[in-house]
Formats: structure tokens, C-alpha cells, sequence
């Protein structure tokens, strides 16, 4: 595949926005609010695990649909991609509103614990063990990958889409810990959701209480804010925001672009065979019989075992048998790398085998 290159446009791009804020802090009020600029034509409200904003439909100017789906990751991502579709009005961009980032990676996170809820429970009436069903069930990597990768394909659509989202979430003050775990005096603030959220945005505003506006990261040259600090805005609004990164003049801004990051693709790619190099050298001669010996031995030896199915359950009995017992582990680890066992696996194993297993809040 031949690669191309081009120039950069020089132009700003309709950003994602995160607010986040405390409890009835203003983050859906901005939101909606936002919906009533003039740089805009229609809004897309998608909520998810939170209120219906019809009360909101009263401010002044305001317009925005409410997007209406069962709940399910796949509905919610049906419901984003329709949104994010639907052609502009006058010429001007749709604006996406995702309320609350943090409700999405709950249930993410619940879908992951429920997954490994009913492997725990599959692997014991398989082997006939004893199964506790108010017990949780340790998430492994796997499944935290898994939940991840739903994340993102939410993310995706917002980055992919031609105009301006915000994406809501909770903003949660934690206590410092110090370099040997220990709890500090200092607090900070902390972003309730999939923690790459904060790096995948194009400015951060937080809201700590009502009334009060940060405005702690943005990526722009006309609003250059001093890196690592928090810059209050009195009376902010998000049409202000916008304005001042220079968004509100005629062919100011340019198509998002961005590079993708594809792992099954990258996956599919690596998995298929390199073209044969062209043959320069005179052909070898035929193998003596020791030597062909030699070879099968050898390609005997490399040749990867099939993991299937009936290992997977295998394993499921071994690591519920195994009741976190770092050795066993370790032993199990061993032996499912020389059956073939995918990296997933693998990860897997190693995530139980270490002395704190990533808990729901650590993946947040």
C-alpha cells in the first residue's frame, strides 16, 4: 500500500467538548443551552442512564431533538450514527450531545462484570463446582479490553462527525495519594468515566459547582491558555467558547481529520502471508535423509496447537479451581502459552495472577 501525504488546512476543527462538573452543577443546562447558538443548525441529544431534558426545551432559542433507544450499546451507537447522518440546515453544523459519558462506561463496565459473571457460572456447572450467585466474578483483561473497544466506537463517531459534540460526564474530588499509597491532605478533581476520555477531547471545561466554569484544556492557537492550569470563565457558555476559538467566521474551519487505529484490521493484515522474495540463488539441493529428518522434527516443534473451545472450558474449571493462588496461576499461564493459547488468554491469566486485580474504578 503506497502512502500519501498532504498539507494541513491551517484551520480549526468543530472541537468535542467535555463538561464536567458536580452534582446539578450545570453540565445538561450548557448543553442545552448551546443547542440555541446561531453557529448551528440542529441539536441531537443522546442521553444515556440520565433524565430527559424537556424542561430545557424552554430556554430561550434552544433547539434540539431527544434521541430515543432501548439502552443497549448497540442502540445507543445506532442512535449516534443516525444523528451524527443527518444533513446540515443552512449550511451550518449539527451538534451531538452525549449525556452522560460516565452512564456509558458504567454500563460498559456492568456489561463486563455480567460476562464474567456467567463464565464463572458456565465453568462451575460444567465441572460440577459450587457457584455463589451473589459473588462477583473477576473481570479479566480481556473483557475490560472488550469494554474498551465499546467505548471507542462511541468516541469514533463523535470523531468522525462533521460538527461540534459535547459529551457530559461526573467530576468526582478524590484525595491525593503519595508515593507510598498513603492518602494526602491535598485533593483534586477527577473525571468519572473511561479514562482515556480527557486525552480524546478537544477542550475540557469543569464545572465543580453551579456557577462556577474552568476551563482546564483546550487545543488551540487563539485560545492559548497556560498549560496545567485552570482558567475561570464567569457566565460561560459554550457559543461563547466556540467564538472565541474562532469558529463563528465564515470558512473558518476545516473536516476533522484523523488517523485511525485499527487492531483487528492491523490483526487481519499481520495474519496474512508475506509475498515469497524472488529466487536468485540456484535452487538447494534435495535433503539428505538425515537432514529431512531434522526438518520435520524441527517444523514439528514450531508448528502452533490449536485452542479451541474445549480448552477454553478447560481453563475456566482450572482458574475457578485455582481461587487466585499466584503459583497455580503461574503454572496455568505456563501451560496455556505452550497449547497455542491466544494473547487474550494469556492477558487474562496474567491480570488474576497480580496482587490487585484492576477493579471497575482503576479501569474508570
Amino acid at each position: 500500500m503506497t502512502t500519501t501525504f498532504r498539507e494541513p488546512t491551517g484551520k480549526p476543527t468543530w472541537p468535542i467538548l467535555l463538561i464536567a462538573g458536580g452534582e446539578k452543577a450545570g453540565k445538561s443546562y450548557a448543553s442545552a443551552q448551546a443547542s440555541a447558538s446561531d453557529l448551528i443548525g440542529q441539536t441531537y441529544w443522546i442521553g444515556v442512564g440520565e433524565d430527559d431534558p424537556d424542561e430545557y426545551g424552554a430556554i430561550p432559542g434552544a433547539r434540539f431533538l431527544i434521541a430515543k433507544h432501548d439502552g443497549t450499546h448497540q442502540s445507543i451507537l445506532t442512535a449516534l450514527r443516525e444523528a451524527s447522518a443527518q444533513p446540515r440546515i443552512g449550511g451550518k453544523p449539527n451538534l451531538l450531545v452525549v449525556d452522560s459519558g460516565t452512564r456509558v462506561w458504567e454500563m460498559l463496565s456492568d456489561e463486563a462484570q455480567e460476562r464474567a459473571n456467567m463464565r464463572a457460572k458456565k465453568a462451575a456447572q460444567k465441572w460440577n463446582k459450587p457457584f455463589d450467585p451473589e459473588a462477583e466474578a473477576t473481570i479479566g483483561p480481556d473483557l475490560w479490553n472488550r469494554a474498551t473497544g465499546r467505548w471507542q466506537d462511541v468516541m469514533e463517531i463523535l470523531r468522525n462527525h462533521d460538527g461540534p459534540s459535547i459529551i457530559t460526564a461526573r467530576l468526582d474530588i478524590v484525595t491525593i495519594m503519595d508515593d507510598k499509597g498513603q492518602p494526602t491532605k491535598d485533593k483534586t478533581s477527577k473525571v468519572k468515566a473511561q479514562k482515556s476520555l480527557p486525552f480524546d477531547v478537544g477542550g475540557i471545561v469543569e464545572m465543580p459547582e453551579r456557577g462556577k466554569a474552568y476551563i482546564s484544556g483546550i487545543r488551540s492557537l487563539k485560545l492559548d491558555l497556560p498549560v496545567g492550569e485552570k482558567h475561570q470563565v464567569k457566565d460561560f457558555t459554550v457559543d461563547w467558547l466556540w467564538r472565541k476559538l474562532g469558529l463563528d467566521v465564515e470558512g473558518a474551519t476545516s473536516p476533522r481529520q484523523h488517523s485511525g487505529a485499527d487492531g483487528q484490521a492491523s490483526a487481519a493484515v499481520a495474519d496474512q502471508p508475506e509475498a515469497a522474495p524472488q529466487q536468485t540463488a540456484p535452487p538447494r539441493q534435495a535433503a539428505a535423509p538425515d537432514d529431512a529428518a531434522a526438518t520435520a522434527l524441527n517444523q514439528y516443534r514450531h508448528t502452533a496447537p490449536v485452542w479451541g473451545q474445549e480448552q477454553d472450558d478447560q481453563l475456566e474449571a482450572q482458574l475457578f479451581e485455582a481461587k487466585g493462588n499466584v503459583e497455580i496461576l503461574r503454572s496455568l499461564w505456563k501451560s496455556a502459552q505452550g497449547k497455542g493459547a491466544p494473547q487474550a488468554v494469556l492477558d487474562r491469566i496474567a491480570g488474576i495472577s497480580k496482587p490487585q486485580t484492576e477493579t471497575k474504578e482503576q479501569a474508570a
